[in-house]
């Protein structure tokens, strides 16, 4: 499987990398195979660090006007370039068949919430993965619940996606 994961792409703590990085041995472990944005700092490097730790394939797909100032990965096994950040986050649709949303900033949640929204409207039928490491999202899934709880929602939020955290999984820090 192709799996996609929306990080960041800023370092932003020990405790976040040590278990994004596990989650990437984990599935690439498992044969998985990487989708994701290609840069090669933060979050984004951690978890294409973990799929390369157990050699697995790692796709990136990186916006041209971004490459030209940032650094891709060093590990990418494949690298698919796009004209916008649109168009990258088409691409990483087309190609994965699960997303998982670790700890981010705005374009995490950019690419998430657009998931989402698909999903919920009928136009994706793809399992979504919040990565809950820390409580990193608690604040985000008070919020989603109180939407469904108050009528804002018309699909059920268990419907939309589920949480896991490294103590669920079992991952070794």
């Amino acid at each position: 499987m192709k799996i996609c994961v929306f990080a960041a792409s800023c370092d932003v703590g020990e405790q976040y990398s040590r278990a994004v990085r596990a989650l990437g041995r984990r599935l690439g472990a498992q044969g998985h195979a990487l989708v994701f944005g290609g840069y090669g700092g933060g979050l984004m490097a951690d978890i294409a660090d973990g799929f390369a730790d157990a050699g697995a394939e790692i796709i990136g797909v990186v916006p041209e006007f971004l490459e030209a100032r940032t650094e891709n990965h060093p590990g990418l096994t494949r690298i698919i370039r796009t004209k916008t950040l649109s168009e990258r986050k088409d691409e990483m649709i087309a190609r994965a068949d699960v997303f998982v949303a670790a700890p981010g900033g705005i374009g995490t949640l950019d690419e998430l919430f657009s998931i989402l929204a698909m999903k919920a409207t009928g136009v994706l039928d793809k399992e979504v993965v919040f990565f809950n490491v820390d409580g990193f999202f608690d604040g985000l899934l008070q919020c989603l619940r109180e939407m469904e709880a108050k009528g804002f929602l018309y699909s059920s939020l268990d419907a939309l996606y589920r949480v896991e955290t490294p103590e669920s999984l079992g991952l070794e820090l």
